[in-house]
């Protein structure tokens, strides 16, 4: 599938061509508001060898709950069907969390998304259809964070069962921890560097033996009129990758993102991004992407896409349909 790979959903100012924070949200009582999205898409593969593909089907649907207690207090459930960590199409709670914040201090406690990368979790976060190569971010995670904010200056720390996985409960023998800082120095600029360390076990298929795995994430974008531009890195540390023809423990990987998007009208706008990753003694997987969408109303967005893997030599293209509300 070309898109769904694996920063809480973010929805798009008409209709994806410019990311924001936060939905446009639904009102049901003075505590309570809802948001979600529909997505559905077809998508397919033209290779150097064999023959082409295309499917088409719907690819998630998502309801967010909204609650808050007074000025301090808030709570969050997103249930999904389809979407990271949705398996074959089944409804689940995708993340669910309590918060606390007040006078720039924060913590939350529950299943709540890592902070790192770029690229948006959701589509609606998303400035084209697919995922690049250079997404091995954190995922879903089941702990608790805390954060601090001056506006200029960001802090957040968590200590969570498992960075990559949702299903994971147990958090004394391999817990993971994630911490970030995030910088806003000039209006349109934002600069964030995330490290995360996972303890792994000898039953952990991301490991050959008991040891760790950890990824240095840093990013920057800058945003002014129309354009939007960004810039990622990854250092994958400690990972399973071959080398010499062998499996090791200790590998490490480089992965790397540049984008831009502009914004011609209010209703087109376009993305071209370029991404690859190195893993071990691999060659270099990358790709170029070139994707323009349209939005069709102030809550439908069509986005198209083509792909060019270039050391596989392949074609992917897409085509996208999301409304949210």
């Amino acid at each position: 599938m070309m898109k769904k790979l694996t920063t809480i959903p973010i929805a798009a100012a008409m209709l994806g061509l410019g990311a924001t924070s936060s939905f446009a949200q639904i009102k049901v009582t003075d505590n309570l508001s809802l948001s979600g999205f529909l997505d559905m898409s077809a998508y397919g593969e033209a290779p150097k060898e064999g023959d082409a593909t295309l499917n088409a089907g719907f690819d998630q649907f998502e309801l967010d709950f909204m609650y808050k207690f007074g000025d301090k207090i808030s709570a969050r459930a997103d249930i999904s069907q389809g979407g990271v960590g949705g398996g074959s199409g089944a409804v689940h709670l995708e993340q669910g969390f309590v918060s606390y914040s007040s006078n720039g201090f924060g913590f939350s406690t529950g299943r709540f998304l890592s902070v790192s990368g770029f690229e948006s979790a959701e589509p609606t976060g998303l400035y084209q259809y697919s995922y690049s190569k250079n997404v091995f971010y954190g995922g879903y995670q089941n702990g608790i964070n805390l954060s601090y904010s001056t506006g200029m200056v960001s802090l957040y720390g968590a200590v969570v069962a498992d960075l990559w996985s949702n299903s994971e409960s147990e958090i004394l023998n391999t817990p993971g921890f994630e911490g970030q800082i995030a910088l806003a120095p000039a209006e349109g600029v934002t600069l964030k560097a995330t490290y995360l360390y996972q303890m792994l076990d000898d039953e952990d298929t991301l490991t050959l033996d008991d040891a760790s795995q950890q990824l240095l994430n840093v990013w920057g974008s800058y945003a002014a009129g129309p354009i939007t531009v960004a810039a990622e890195y990854n250092m994958l540390i400690d990972w399973v990758v071959p080398e010499d023809g062998a499996l090791v423990n200790d590998g490490m990987g480089h992965g790397w993102l540049v984008m831009a998007n502009y914004k011609f009208t209010d209703f087109v706008a376009a993305t071209v991004r370029y991404s690859g990753i190195i893993l071990g003694d691999l060659d270099p997987d990358t790709e170029v992407t070139f994707s323009p969408s349209l939005a069709l109303s102030p809550n439908w967005l069509a986005l198209a896409e083509i792909r060019y893997n270039i050391d596989a030599e392949s074609t992917q293209y897409g085509v996208e349909s999301l409304f949210y509300f």
